[in-house]
């Protein structure tokens, strides 16, 4: 039954932030645009799906030199 929570919960969170605010009329500007934000979203579940959560935040960090700059400045005195 576990195994099926997560698909329980993502509808539900689903369902509560985009079909019921997409429902009320101030917001259909936005919710009509589904390129710009249904696409995106889509692409970045499917690469997080096969790269794991913060994939590119990792690759980054792992380039830098341990505070986070990739220019090879030193801390300042």
């Amino acid at each position: 039954m576990s195994e099926f929570y997560w698909v329980w919960a993502f509808i539900s969170a689903f369902w509560t932030t985009v079909v019921v605010q997409c429902a009320k009329p101030v917001n259909w500007d936005q919710c009509s645009q589904v390129n710009d934000w249904l696409v995106p979203w889509v692409r970045d579940t499917m690469d997080m799906h096969k790269n794991g959560a913060y994939h590119l935040e990792r690759k980054v960090l792992k380039q830098s030199d341990g505070l986070g700059r990739l220019d090879g400045r030193g801390s300042d005195p």
